[in-house]
């Protein structure tokens, strides 16, 4: 088969790589800015590449969502398979490139934008051909991983901890969608489509880990806890929920002991219970392999489809969680359950909780507490 790869940075690069290694899939040209137009096979039509009439797979690897959702519908209104590891425009698009790939015979497979080289949403997909997926919960951010881990086994500050990120090539110069949650608010996002075969619906905005400090180190050590983040997601019926936070877990808790700016998973369901997974959640090759599985997916004619049949609706008060606040206001109207060492707990609450404490507090440190 001949593929088409558009954009050529960390992740791009990689996928020219590992292409090398599959037999039968040659990689003809690269979509680049105009300034690289004259290297070999490289080209700023983007366009024709990806409309061409010998092409079969297109990788998409751009950031952000333009030109990548205007080259990823052309593809697909010419029946290609497209691969693509871009977070941000398959969150908002994937019903239509799902709708698209059905109508016009190409397919669109997403592996790569959600937990990396981690094979999870391919799990998603196999696991529920049997039975339902009741929830998940996963570290899907090796930024913020990175950063709470540093600060709890090294004791740094957050923007101590946040440099370090960006020195290694963890982090990006600007860290705001990892700090603030919006890079899992996309992965989520995607997960909870496929996950319950369901129609994009609006979950709850992200909470970061910028709000988090020594002081709140501190007391999770005091409390035999790990801060991490989270995303947390539970389906009953035709509704589900989803809340993104910091997280004081217990260190026996399985994604307590995940390191450094690994990411691990859990994926629930009646039959097996819980099943977790663990590795790279981003990087170049790690990225790249699960783009060329995708890959060699669709040259065996083994891809798993992704269907959206369902139209399940949010329900917040699905998720009843314990919550820890730190706060500089008064915040006794709202009935916590607990006021010690200037941090306010509540008990079995659901995520509606967050919008009445920022109603006080626009500033209020908020963590899951389980």
């Amino acid at each position: 088969m001949k593929a088409v790869l558009l954009g050529y940075g960390t992740i791009g690069k990689g996928v020219e790589i590992l292409c090398q290694k599959v037999e039968g899939l040659d990689l003809k040209e690269v979509f680049v800015l105009p300034q690289f137009v004259d290297l070999p096979y490289f080209s700023n039509d983007g366009e024709g590449m990806v409309t061409s009439d010998d092409v079969d797979i297109v990788f998409e690897c751009l950031s952000g969502t333009e030109p990548a959702n205007t080259l990823i519908t052309k593809a697909l209104e010419h029946g290609k398979h497209v691969i693509t590891s871009n977070k941000a425009v398959v969150s908002p698009n994937l019903e239509r490139y799902v709708s698209l790939a059905k109508q016009y015979g190409g397919s669109i497979q997403i592996e790569a934008s959600v937990a990396g080289g981690i094979p999870f949403l391919d799990a998603i997909l196999k696991l529920q051909k049997l039975e339902p997926i009741k929830g998940y919960a996963g570290i899907f951010n090796g930024t913020s991983n990175y950063i709470l881990d540093q600060m709890q086994t090294n004791n740094l500050d957050l923007d101590t901890a946040l440099k370090q990120a960006q020195a290694l090539g963890y982090a990006e110069a600007d860290p705001t969608n990892d700090v603030e949650g919006k890079d899992v608010f996309y992965k989520a996002n995607i997960t909870n489509m496929l996950a319950y075969q369901t129609g994009n619906d609006t979950i709850l905005d992200p909470l970061g880990i910028s709000k988090i400090n020594k002081n709140d180190i501190e007391l999770a050590k005091k409390k035999n806890k790990v801060i991490r983040h989270i995303a947390l997601s539970v389906q009953d019926g035709n509704e589900f929920a989803t809340v993104i936070a910091p997280a004081f877990l217990s260190k026996d808790n399985y994604l307590a002991n995940v390191p450094s700016n690994y990411n691990a998973q859990l994926i629930y369901a009646d039959s097996f219970d819980q099943i977790g997974y663990f590795g790279q959640g981003a990087g170049q090759l790690a990225t790249a392999q699960a783009m060329l599985a995708n890959a060699i997916d669709t040259m065996e004619n083994t891809e798993r489809k992704i269907d959206l049949k369902n139209h399940k609706k949010v329900n917040n008060s699905l998720l009843k969680e314990n919550w820890i606040v730190r706060s500089s206001k008064d915040l006794n109207s709202l009935a916590p359950n607990l006021i010690e060492e200037g941090y306010v707990y509540f008990n079995d609450r659901d995520p509606q909780l967050i919008a009445r404490i920022h109603s006080i507090d626009p500033d209020a440190m908020i963590a899951l507490y389980k």
